[in-house]
């Protein structure tokens, strides 16, 4: 389990860089929601996370609070432009043995891994959620979790019927489809913009 302090540490470090060196700032997870995940992770206790989207690694670090011994976070991104950002925060943490990044396309790399994951985060590419929730599907625990970022999409998947764009479009087909998922159980909690939290109940 990692450091509280060490954490905070590692956290304050990646906002802090992420304001100065990219103009995406506004795709990092806040305080809330980190707040958030890392208390999802320590309640769940997982043995094994699985993140799609690690940008410069707030939310990786976060799901990575409450492993259990020997557990690990593998974090997959394609763009390799902030992986000196994630990879120094990691080793601020004390982290860089349990968390295991990617540089990969998230589609061709997901097929490859073993599983199963306790808890998978969904935080990428939002065109393509209804893919990414297919193929790591098979690869959660029955009773695991999938969290699926972003999924209020500042409103307009909500408000904006018709979708006006590809990616608000993409949003609202993959809350449809979990909706009527009768594998799963799932519920919208109205942090940030909007995180689902979707419970695995059989295959």
């Amino acid at each position: 389990m990692i450091d509280p302090e060490r954490l905070k540490n590692a956290l304050d470090f990646i906002e802090k860089e992420t304001h100065l060196r990219t103009k995406s700032y506004r795709m990092l997870s806040d305080g809330i929601q980190g707040g958030f995940l890392q208390a999802f992770s320590l309640m769940v206790k997982p043995k094994a996370v699985l993140e799609i989207g690690t940008f410069t690694g707030y939310a990786t670090l976060c799901l990575a609070r409450g492993l259990r011994t020997g557990g690990r976070v593998d974090t997959v991104e394609k763009d390799d432009e902030m992986t000196d950002i994630y990879t120094r925060a990691f080793s601020i943490a004390g982290a860089t043995e349990a968390i295991h990044p990617h540089t990969a396309d998230a589609i061709e790399l997901i097929p490859t891994l073993k599983g199963p994951y306790d808890i998978v985060y969904i935080d990428a590419d939002k065109r393509l959620y209804h893919k990414f929730y297919d193929l790591v599907f098979g690869l959660v625990e029955t009773g695991g979790y999938i969290l699926a970022d972003n999924v209020l999409w500042s409103g307009k998947t909500v408000l904006d019927n018709p979708p006006s764009d590809r990616q608000t479009a993409s949003i609202m087909d993959f809350n449809n489809y979990v909706r009527t998922d009768t594998r799963v159980e799932c519920v919208t909690i109205p942090v940030r913009d909007g995180l689902a939290v979707i419970h695995k109940k059989r295959d």
